[in-house]
């Protein structure tokens, strides 16, 4: 069977059954609405994916509509000033990669997502201080909506499977007053992402103000003793981007438990969190709120598979010394394997003093 045929009966499967995720990203350019985009939902983003995306296009106010089966999706938009979507980007055109990739997508009221999209621009020609033509590696501009931006980081990624939310292979020095930065990398195939926190950190989920940037082009391939340049085109983030579903978000699955002391109390004000790595670092995939006084805690899981359990007293970044921080010890993984359905209750964590 051919690969659009099973796209287009996993389609009719989710009209028929009425297990659909539905969303509606609302796609702006310099804050306006913006018709004729194609909104692009992906379940992966590496080279060796051959599935097709699930494509629509923006209406007059701006708005893509999708039915989806639940579960993780990539999210990205783009507009051709000559519409031919079957080129890859160019200056001119306009891009965006969702900031808040992965997006978990559930069965319920419809999913709003805000998007604003940037203008691809041509590669700068001039040398940025500090690259030398003799070493391998990219160097370049960060750009919102076609300005320099300062003392933001580039970061280089190997892998795609932990959607950008670690501190990746390398990372430049902060880019200059002109946008600029450069990275020494060895010959290879990586992923290009910028990111600016308005709270001056490099770790942690992005907020409202935060800039998040994604080069179009991504995979770029580093040639031993050439370099390429790029601009890589950002956008500063209107809405705050944090794991989403928490205790009052509505989904087929959950689990509940309880915070506690390494005395057996309950700890109010911590965060229990699902993580889809083992090593339960980087921006979980779901996040409660915080804890009250019995250190009770309820987690909303709308995709169903295996996760790592953990919690902690903030989120972002490795645990510093000082934070309360414990893994979920029901086996040796931390692990819990939720099915479509399951609410699961009695998922103890006990924290303890980093130091």
């Amino acid at each position: 069977m051919t690969r659009p045929r099973t796209i287009l009966s996993a389609l009719l499967l989710v009209a028929l059954c009425g297990c659909a995720a539905r969303t509606a990203v609302r796609v702006t350019w310099k804050e306006a609405p913006l018709a004729g985009a194609r909104v692009e939902w992906r379940r992966d983003i590496a080279p060796g994916d051959n599935a097709l995306p699930v494509s629509s296009t923006t209406d007059a106010a701006g708005i893509a509509r999708s039915a989806l089966s639940p579960g993780r999706w990539f999210l990205l938009a783009h507009w051709r000033k000559d519409g031919d979507y079957s080129r890859a980007v160019a200056p001119g055109d306009r891009f965006a990669f969702f900031g808040g990739n992965p997006v978990y997508l559930a069965e319920g009221p419809p999913r709003e997502i805000f998007l604003g999209l940037t203008e691809a621009a041509a590669p700068p020609t001039a040398a940025v201080s500090g690259e030398s033509a003799e070493e391998s590696g990219v160097s370049g501009q960060v750009l919102v909506d076609g300005m320099p931006l300062a003392d933001a980081h580039v970061f280089a990624y190997l892998r795609t499977d932990t959607a950008f939310r670690d501190m990746g292979f390398a990372a430049s020095a902060p880019t200059g007053a002109d946008g600029s930065f450069y990275l020494d990398l060895p010959p290879g195939r990586y992923y290009l992402v910028a990111r600016k926190r308005a709270s001056g950190g490099v770790a942690g989920p992005l907020r409202k103000g935060d800039a998040f940037g994604y080069l179009p082009s991504n995979p770029v391939e580093i040639e031993s003793g050439r370099l390429l340049r790029v601009s890589l085109p950002a956008t500063t983030l209107r809405l705050r981007n944090t794991p989403g579903y928490s205790a009052s978000s509505v989904s087929p699955s959950s689990i509940e438990g309880r915070i506690l002391g390494a005395d057996g109390r309950p700890r109010k004000g911590l965060y229990a969190a699902l993580y889809d790595n083992p090593d339960l670092l980087n921006r979980p995939a779901f996040i409660s709120e915080s804890t009250g006084e019995d250190g009770r805690y309820r987690l909303s899981v709308p995709a169903p598979g295996v996760y790592y359990l953990g919690a902690r007293s903030g989120y972002g970044g490795s645990p510093a010394p000082g934070d309360l921080y414990g893994r979920y010890e029901g086996n040796a993984e931390h692990a819990v394997t939720i099915r479509d359905g399951d609410r699961l209750t009695g998922l103890d964590i006990v924290v303890s003093e980093v130091r």
